[in-house]
């Protein structure tokens, strides 16, 4: 990303250590002007942003991120994060102002302030954080930046967030799309992968995790090939990495799936799994090709279940919600129809199609305004009417599933047939077997 900055000005190359999140980047090397250039802002009678609070999941690089803006700066920061007891505790808050007021301009790093308390969402008044907000309030006019870090918002008080405390609130979601690769790119350059492992795959693969996870699996990929005296790092190894460590598969397991001799696997998957498999992945193909990113007839929940790994759906709407009600109801409609039974599968799934059906008729209205959800009306006969509509909704899908399925029987065949073959199944083996069938994604 390339920042325009005016006589004078210097560019900030320490969120070159950033990679991905363009869109914050560019928020945050706002702010690091501000910090680092406040003459022109005030030229403007502008006032100052007082305070910038990170939040996000852990290992999403807030703390990387404000680290970048201390440097940028060219301020001095004082750090406080919770490393006392208690009572000591509440001192080295205050003392940490003191401290920054007296070296203003300057910067208060607050790491990890939802830690500072024990309490949750239902103990906003802890005393640490009446301190903080106190303290703020004190360095007003000061020249003193608040610069802070959170895992989880919701046990932060709202009256610490407001306005004037915190200026600018700014949430690090997971890396998705183009920063995913982005950030897998970064890591993979560093190692030695066979040329046939695209980062857009493992990208793909890794959608919606934590930059630590991607650092750590990518890296995990790399120690089994070295275990094992390999030259290089296959998609195997990535493979065998990303199930193991991120869905708990167990290790031995994996080593039958990915040792030369194969043959243990064959005999230990039920078809009744590789076909419930297999209808998730073929929905979920016809809908959003190229979403299934992997297939496993293995589950840590479940010794006898698998699952199947579907990337991020970026739409939104009711043709969102639809889709993942067919998709849920594939595995269970692939059973029945090749076996003519109903399907145990997982109960999961059919929780996760009612409730999107419920989402639908309460508070999509796709059946109408009369069974929305309001609070002028909790009547039992409504949530009776309710539940009815979306039994039958959820039928409805459950047939055009089945009719999808019927249409795609060769394509259905041929994936549960690789399952029970190899166990789990990559998204490159996924295209492998789409080419050789006649797909229909409107059959219905």
């Amino acid at each position: 990303m390339t920042v325009k900055f005016k006589k004078g000005e210097r560019k900030m190359n320490a969120f070159n250590k950033i990679i991905g999140y363009e869109s914050i980047k560019k928020e945050l090397i706002q702010i690091s002007d501000i910090l680092a250039n406040i003459e022109p802002y005030k030229a403007l009678g502008v006032a100052v942003p007082r305070g910038l609070l990170l939040h996000g999941e852990p290992g999403v690089g807030k703390t990387l991120m404000a680290s970048v803006i201390i440097k940028e700066s060219g301020r001095r920061a004082y750090t406080c994060r919770k490393d006392k007891p208690n009572g000591d505790f509440i001192k080295s808050i205050r003392k940490t102002f003191t401290d920054a007021v007296a070296a203003a301009p300057s910067i208060v790093f607050l790491d990890d302030m939802d830690k500072f308390a024990n309490g949750d969402e239902r103990h906003p008044d802890a005393e640490e954080y009446v301190t903080v907000q106190s303290c703020i309030d004190n360095i007003k006019g000061k020249d003193v930046f608040v610069l802070a870090t959170a895992n989880n918002i919701d046990n932060l008080p709202g009256s610490l967030l407001r306005a004037g405390r915190f200026d600018r609130v700014i949430e690090i979601e997971a890396p998705t799309g183009e920063d995913a690769l982005n950030i897998v790119s970064h890591y993979m350059k560093s190692k030695k992968f066979v040329s046939k492992v695209d980062p857009e795959t493992v990208a793909k693969m890794m959608d919606g995790r934590s930059c630590a996870e991607l650092e750590t699996i990518i890296n995990e990929a790399g120690l089994y090939a070295g275990f094992e005296r390999s030259d290089e790092i296959t998609m195997d190894h990535f493979m065998k990495a990303c199930l193991h460590n991120i869905h708990n598969i167990p290790i031995d397991v994996l080593n039958q799936v990915y040792s030369p001799e194969k043959s243990s696997v064959r005999n230990v998957i039920s078809r009744e799994i590789a076909y419930h498999e297999a209808g998730h992945t073929v929905i979920a193909e016809l809908l959003n090709p190229g979403s299934v990113t992997f297939i496993s007839a293995y589950s840590s929940q479940d010794k006898h279940g698998g699952f199947t790994s579907v990337s991020c759906d970026n739409r939104v709407g009711t043709e969102k919600i639809y889709n993942d009600i067919y998709v849920s109801l594939g595995g269970m409609a692939a059973v029945d129809m090749k076996f003519g039974k109903p399907d145990s599968g997982n109960p999961a799934d059919l929780k996760r199609a009612f409730r999107c059906a419920n989402n639908l008729i309460e508070y999509n209205c796709v059946l109408g305004f009369d069974l929305h959800r309001n609070s002028y009306d909790d009547s039992d006969k409504l949530k009776e009417r309710q539940e009815n509509a979306a039994a039958i909704e959820v039928e409805h899908c459950y047939r055009k599933v089945k009719q999808m399925l019927v249409a795609n029987s060769e394509f259905l065949d041929k994936v549960a047939d690789r399952i029970c073959r190899r166990g789990i199944v990559s998204s490159a083996e996924l295209s492998e077997i789409k080419q050789d069938c006649k797909i229909l994604p409107n059959a219905v």
